[in-house]
């Protein structure tokens, strides 16, 4: 393949919000919806996305777990915790169709193959899904950074001799920006720790170990262990964002991550020359997501008594700070009252009690009523 190498420029509009981003932490998909919520919204509003960094493996039948997010996934992220939304897509469009959507509605979010690319270093090399913004002159913006074993890719703006050529076939999205969703950071923290228990870490690490000794395996490792590095290290900035005192544990988890990450992709290396991968690694990758579902809990349980708290202090008009002890003691406090007081704690958390523990005499104090939640929240 004849490589043109694309002109990178400088845009007054773009440029500037490249040099904001935390790109080292995005994938691939997200790099670009974080460039167009820091445009519309000012430096940093990207963070948001570290507020759900979910394990969500998926089980092929015939290969390798994963981790890898779609792109529907990414957009439902960027919908919810960035307010951007979806008003134009568009699938299956060549360049000229690309070009002629980009002239009408403006700055497009593009979905299509790195392999024809030139800008990054995929190009011609690999197949993979890969994301960039296209603007109504023609040029191409990509806020992707990431090194690889053909080079390095970091964000800039390209202007393209021939991009029909550079993307035959793509998916083209017309986003919208609305307000910027307040932190819903109590939900998150629940919603986080829910999706990530020891049985789910155990299937996973099972299905690596199964396919620890085929190169498709090898791969998959690579990259989930690479998702997870930059997943976390999101998540931990996302929680220094918004005051979350983890005692630096999830910084440490994301280093901790990056470093596994080096060392599955030279473990993979050496496969490739002969034998499987290490069982050391797969050891670890265990050790860290068990360790991430714990602190994932322990926040979670902080998040549950926040809301608890909170719906008390709003429903009885009392101050936060005096919410404790005995329920009957509380001022306004009664049966009535209550209800709304689980019915909000419910809704916020998205989980429903049981009848049978509204019949216990865990709602005769915040304690007991918080520790009730707390199990309605670790329940499968």
């Amino acid at each position: 393949m004849v490589v043109t190498v694309p002109d990178e420029v400088v845009d007054r509009t773009w440029s500037p919000v490249l040099d904001g981003l935390h790109a080292a932490e995005l994938d691939c998909l997200q790099a670009n919806l974080a460039a167009v919520a820091d445009r519309h919204h000012g430096g940093g509003a990207h963070v948001a996305l570290g507020a759900a960094p979910r394990f969500c493996p998926t089980f092929p039948p015939d290969g390798p777990p994963s981790l890898d997010v779609p792109v529907d996934t990414r957009l439902d992220e960027a919908s919810r915790l960035l307010g951007l939304s979806v008003a134009v897509r568009e699938d299956g469009l060549d360049g000229p169709a690309l070009r002629r959507l980009a002239a009408a509605e403006g700055p497009l979010y593009v979905v299509g193959d790195a392999h024809t690319m030139p800008w990054v270093p995929y190009f011609g090399q690999k197949h993979m899904e890969h994301s960039f913004l296209l603007t109504e002159s023609g040029v191409v913006v990509d806020a992707y950074h990431n090194d690889t074993p053909w080079g390095s890719a970091r964000p800039g703006v390209w202007r393209l001799a021939d991009l029909d050529a550079a993307v035959p076939k793509s998916s083209a999205f017309v986003l919208t920006a609305g307000a910027l969703p307040p932190s819903e950071v109590d939900c998150e923290l629940v919603a986080t720790a829910r999706a990530i228990d020891g049985a789910l870490v155990d299937r996973y690490v099972a299905a690596v170990r199964e396919h620890s000794d085929r190169p498709a395996g090898w791969d998959a490792l690579v990259l989930d262990v690479w998702l997870l590095a930059r997943t976390r290290a999101l998540h931990a900035r996302w929680l220094a964002s918004v005051g979350v005192d983890d005692g630096g544990r999830a910084a440490e988890g994301a280093r901790a991550w990056l470093t596994l990450a080096s060392q599955t992709y030279v473990a993979m290396r050496r496969a490739q020359r002969g034998g499987g991968m290490p069982s050391a690694l797969v050891d670890r990758v265990h050790e860290l997501l068990l360790a991430d579902s714990a602190l994932d809990a322990e926040l979670a349980a902080g998040a549950v008594r926040s809301t608890v708290v909170g719906a008390l202090a709003s429903v009885l008009e009392l101050d936060a700070g005096v919410v404790d002890g005995p329920l009957r003691e509380l001022p306004k406090f009664n049966s009535f009252r209550l209800v709304d007081v689980i019915e909000r704690v419910e809704s916020a958390l998205d989980v429903e009690l049981d009848p049978d523990d509204l019949a216990t005499s865990d709602l005769r104090d915040v304690d007991a009523l918080t520790g009730l939640f707390r199990r309605a929240v670790e329940r499968p």
